[in-house]
């Protein structure tokens, strides 16, 4: 382990104000089929959804203006914005260009949509430190903001997982007035790419009667989602990847760098709470934190959304943090918390 001035300097996040309960009306078909693989999403009270007319922007750019703020900087501060929204109105261009546009950044900042949907923020982290290493940026915001209320059917098992959320932070040197959130350490990924279109976000084409006259074309047929997709081996090779293969990461991470897993707080994609109960009795950390039962799955924000509710409350020398990717590949982060 190498010590490092480079640092998480300023955090912040939201989740949208409108709360749906495990009774909500969106679930009374799920309530009354049974459907494959409704055992696998388990442990939700409550999730945080976006409203009507409300967009991942609205609750991301608020997040970054809080990370911004606590990092002590004004946006014009600003070289780089690493991260993600996802879904993204267009499929190009992002919507992160227009959280940058409502930050008001300067022209000469850097925006850049990461597409590795579910462990942008660990990615995000890993780039802005290096950007800052090399020289190449002072002060790079991660941007991340998840609606995936909006791209799950809700004739499907992983419907009653999904929520929304943002979270942002400032990667920066630090200063002593000014000490960091958080401090990455070491990045191990494990991939297992033969899952490759086993998960996927699609639009799904359908036929609809035409138009009498109308015949065969364009007008036949019609689309709807974009959705999120688990095929049966998905889901079959989900429950080993998750529980077993993706802690393969973590046990490489700590045995590189020689640290007991009783001496970390772990935190990790929040998809079902069995999934969590199979990585505490496996990895028999020191202490875990998630926050599943009251935010649920916000997909790509689950993780620094975690680390900001996080950063005040570590007992242990050191946090992982493990996200997993519907490829099928895991990332986890070493973190040095906050002092």
């Amino acid at each position: 382990m190498t010590a490092s001035d480079i640092g998480i300097i300023g955090m912040g996040y939201r989740v949208p104000g409108a709360i749906r309960t495990n009774n909500d009306p969106i679930f009374d078909w799920l309530h009354a089929h049974h459907t494959e693989g409704d055992d696998l999403f388990t442990g939700y009270k409550t999730r945080h959804v976006l409203s009507e007319g409300e967009s991942v922007v609205d609750i991301l750019t608020p997040a970054a203006h809080m990370a911004i703020d606590d990092a002590e900087l004004d946006p014009g501060d600003i070289d780089l914005v690493i991260g993600c929204v996802s879904p993204s109105t267009y499929i190009v261009p992002s919507d992160l260009f227009l959280v940058t546009q409502r930050l008001k950044l300067p022209e000469r900042t850097q925006t850049i949509p990461l597409a590795n949907d579910f462990t942008n923020f660990n990615v995000a982290l890993e780039l802005a430190d290096a950007m800052v290493r090399a020289g190449r940026a002072r002060h790079v915001l991660i941007a991340i903001g998840g609606g995936w209320t909006r791209a799950v059917d809700y004739h499907t098992p992983q419907a009653v997982s999904a929520a929304d959320g943002a979270a942002a932070a400032v990667v920066a040197r630090t200063l002593p007035h000014r000490p960091p959130r958080w401090q990455l350490v070491d990045v191990e990924v494990f991939a297992q790419e033969a899952n490759f279109g086993d998960m996927y976000l699609i639009g799904d084409r359908r036929q609809v009667r035409p138009d009498p006259g109308a015949g065969e074309g364009p007008q036949s047929e019609d689309w709807s989602g974009p959705y999120f997709h688990i095929t049966e081996k998905g889901r079959k090779d989900f429950s080993s990847f998750g529980g077993e293969t993706a802690l393969i990461a973590v046990k490489r991470l700590l045995q590189r760098q020689g640290i007991a897993a009783s001496d970390i707080t772990f935190t990790g994609h929040q998809a079902s709470q069995a999934l969590l109960d199979l990585w505490r009795k496996a990895l028999a950390p020191g202490a875990m934190f998630q926050t599943i039962a009251e935010l649920a799955n916000m997909t790509v924000a689950n993780i620094p959304v975690n680390l900001c509710r996080l950063q005040n409350a570590v007992t242990t020398p050191w946090v992982v943090a493990l996200g997993l990717a519907p490829d099928m590949h895991a990332h986890a982060l070493l973190l040095r918390p906050p002092r």
